[in-house]
């Protein structure tokens, strides 16, 4: 997906949205499909309830069944909607997209679901979907190191890089994530680039976070060993160079000038010049600490 054919961004992520995307679907006459785990009962419970009535920590069982059991197409499309906008809770507020010892990311890898399950339109859609809880996410954020329930602001690239993992092509989120019509993006740029920019203990953004290690290709997902599918590893080895981290970091800047954040992204700006050696060399190592996730981290 281009620049010229990404649609513009969305804020409504509403259930009616989800909905539309599998053509509002009514619950299944009949439930036929295994639970994993054996509760085939609490299946045909989450069948018979309304939207707004589902408990998202339900969803422990249908994760589970997304990865390992053959899965009732018409329970899915009444069911992955609720995935969906428990997506978008948990980014909101910092949490994992899990319940239990199940995980949405996890059960879409393990289980094929896209390749699968859906349509290529209802691709198109759902990440588009992903991209627009995600933008919200991050126009949220007014500081470049606000602290929120107990999680740093830039908590939402972790689970930036666990859609990296699952979805065949990253480029509609990447195209608007920088796509600086906000704030909150010029924020959510300086952030994630200053990783290629200064060494760890030099960044000026994090040195007083001292919770753990701070790795940027690192997700959110309970996916142990998969990175970054080669698809979108090769697409960020083309589309992050040099040139597009200074271009966009300054842009942040001037979009952030008149805000509280204005002095922090101008000391990043003047250490630009000192970084550049540095930037070479982690442009092209980022993408493949993306896609091979356990390798120990930066050579430089």
């Amino acid at each position: 997906m281009s620049n010229n054919s990404n649609p513009p961004f969305d804020s409504s992520i509403t259930w009616a949205r989800v909905r539309a995307i599998f053509n509002n679907p009514d619950p299944p006459d009949k439930v036929w499909q295994s639970q994993f785990d054996g509760f085939d009962e609490k299946l045909e419970q989450l069948a018979q309830t309304p939207y707004d009535q589902i408990d998202f920590g339900d969803l422990w069982y249908y994760h589970h069944d997304l990865a390992y059991v053959k899965l009732q197409p018409e329970l899915f499309a009444w069911l992955f909607p609720v995935c969906l906008m428990d997506w978008d809770q948990t980014l909101q507020n910092s949490e994992s997209c899990s319940h239990g010892d199940s995980e949405f990311h996890y059960g879409i890898l393990q289980g094929k679901v896209f390749e699968t399950m859906l349509t290529s339109r209802q691709l198109e859609e759902v990440t588009l979907f992903f991209r627009d809880s995600l933008l919200n996410r991050v126009t949220s954020v007014t500081r470049l190191m606000e602290i929120r329930n107990e999680l740093p602001s830039f908590g939402w690239l972790y689970r930036f890089n666990s859609l990296g993992v699952i979805l065949p092509d990253i480029s509609p989120i990447w195209e608007g994530l920088w796509s600086l019509k906000h704030p909150g993006q010029a924020i959510a740029a300086i952030q994630y680039f200053s990783a290629l920019l200064y060494f760890d203990d030099e960044n000026p953004l994090f040195k007083s976070w001292h919770t753990s290690k701070l790795n940027f290709w690192e997700n959110d997902s309970f996916i142990l060993g998969s990175g970054w599918t080669d698809n979108n590893a090769d697409y960020l080895t083309t589309n992050l160079t040099v040139e597009f981290v200074n271009d966009l970091i300054r842009q942040a800047a001037v979009l952030l000038s008149n805000t509280t954040e204005s002095q922090m992204a101008e000391r990043i700006i003047n250490d630009l010049p000192g970084c550049q050696a540095l930037l070479r060399e982690r442009v092209k190592e980022f993408p493949e600490l993306l896609r091979n996730p356990d390798s120990r981290g930066w050579t430089v």
